[in-house]
């Protein structure tokens, strides 16, 4: 058996489910609480940072904190004796060392608000935000505004050293101008109840979700998260899974691309394949132009600022692309990952550069149908499914996977701006390369590179090794 792997399962609760009202206040008071818990840092994060007078607002945010402060030590001390109580209980030999650790007041060398100390201070000025949601629910939300703010230092401390990597300089995590936000409930708030209905906290009415109640999974945590007008409630369970009979020399490359969605290349002898996408870029044209139709229908005679920017139908018509979108997806890395399997691939590499997308100069056309395929979901969905067999997956960078050949061995640099690299062949036509020992499917040339990227000895027999283009 291999590592437990997590599996998402998904109940669309739309307007009229008897859930409907429940999720949307839960998600409500989620967003709520996201920006109070903001409001919090970035008021005494600013107010000690300043040597101007202070706001009015930083100035009632510090006098909480000082009005709270007794009160919060009381209850850190409190539980400080009910843990030393706890431990007399216990014999004598694993019994640990317990800690009082007291809050103080921020000060300028340090203007930043720590967890703890902001959630002590919710608990006992009874917050209304923080006491509307499951406790644990409320510090799910609270250490997700806090990882945003992880990241923002993070990034200020890399931008320093490299400046180039960013199109300015982060800003501090600002509030969000959503009607609702994410929420996370544990498996201690949530239990399936007689292998049929799942229970969930501060309501009474349950949710039917049939043969998901049947399976021996662990439920570990349930989202619920808005999404087109309606709520996503996400049930994830870790599964065991059976580890498939795979080799670790047998490699696969896979290029993303538009009309071909991925073409697969793989050093075990089998022909090169290609799985078709332009399905997928029909499905965005209809997208497209029905968006196009209904926003003008809804903006005409309007300023950018006033008027509704979304509709009813609107919305419909982004869900409905979204899921077939997403139905597509599925299929073609299943069909990708049992592939994979039937190869007995012990490895996936895929060609993936991280803001591809962003300032692309392919043209009107040819922007539109890269940048509004979902790439990162196709990814991510071959990841995970790859995972559950035992198959690992490599993401590179491709630079020049395509303009270099593969049969001629051309070498593989990394991308240097205002570099120019010359190769000894040329893309002649949308799907044809031409290289001096002939011709090969341009897809498969970029597919077959990005396997020389990371396995330069992995196709040591050349054009032989892929059976045959």
């Amino acid at each position: 058996m291999s590592e437990p792997t997590y599996r998402t399962y998904q109940v669309w609760i739309k307007p009229g489910h008897r859930l409907y009202a429940y999720s949307e206040r839960l998600c409500r008071e989620a967003k709520n609480l996201h920006n109070t818990t903001n409001f919090y840092i970035r008021q005494v994060f600013t107010a000690l940072r300043q040597d101007e007078p202070l706001q009015p607002l930083q100035q009632q945010v510090l006098d909480t904190l000082q009005a709270n402060i007794g009160l919060m030590n009381e209850r850190q001390r409190e539980a400080h004796r009910k843990r030393l109580r706890n431990q007399l209980l216990k014999p004598a030999d694993p019994r640990k060392d317990s800690r009082c650790c007291l809050f103080e007041l921020w000060a300028r060398a340090s203007p930043f608000v720590s967890y703890a100390f902001l959630d002590c201070l919710f608990k006992a000025m009874e917050q209304p935000d923080y006491r509307a949601l499951p406790a644990q629910c409320s510090q799910s939300v609270m250490k997700g505004v806090y990882a945003n703010w992880s990241s923002f230092f993070a990034s200020i401390k890399d931008y320093r050293v490299h400046p180039d990597k960013y199109t300015g300089r982060p800003h501090i995590p600002g509030y969000t101008r959503a009607k609702a936000k994410e929420v996370i409930l544990t498996n201690q708030d949530c239990k399936i109840k007689d292998r049929k209905y799942l229970k969930l906290p501060l309501t009474k009415q349950r949710l039917n979700i049939g043969k998901l109640g049947c399976t021996d999974d662990l439920l570990k945590q349930v989202r619920i998260l808005p999404k087109y007008g309606q709520y996503v409630m996400e049930l994830v369970f870790a599964c065991l899974t059976e580890t498939a009979d795979v080799k670790k020399e047998h490699v696969l490359a896979m290029d993303l691309g538009i009309d071909q969605l991925a073409t697969l290349v793989t050093n075990t002898g089998h022909r090169p394949v290609c799985v078709k996408g332009k399905t997928i870029k029909a499905v965005n044209q209809y997208y497209n132009k029905w968006k196009a139709h209904y926003t003008g229908i809804l903006r005409q005679g309007k300023q950018p600022q006033e008027g509704a920017h979304t509709s009813k139908r609107l919305e419909r018509l982004h869900l409905k692309r979204h899921r077939r979108i997403k139905d597509m997806f599925h299929k073609a890395s299943h069909y990708i990952v049992r592939f994979a399997a039937e190869q007995r691939v012990g490895t996936i590499v895929i060609g993936y550069n991280p803001g591809w997308k962003m300032e692309t100069g392919m043209g009107r056309r040819n922007n539109q149908s890269f940048c509004q395929i979902p790439h990162q979901m196709l990814v991510s969905m071959i990841h995970y499914k790859a995972a559950a067999l035992g198959i690992e997956v490599i993401l590179t960078e491709e630079a020049y996977t395509s303009k270099a050949s593969f049969l001629d061995g051309d070498p593989l640099p990394k991308y240097e701006e205002g570099v120019a690299r010359t190769f000894s062949g040329r893309r002649i036509c949308r799907g044809l390369y031409r290289s001096r020992s002939g011709l090969i499917h341009a897809d498969v040339n970029a597919a077959a590179n990005i396997m020389r990227k990371v396995f330069p000895e992995a196709i040591a027999d050349g054009i032989a090794g892929l059976g045959g283009i």
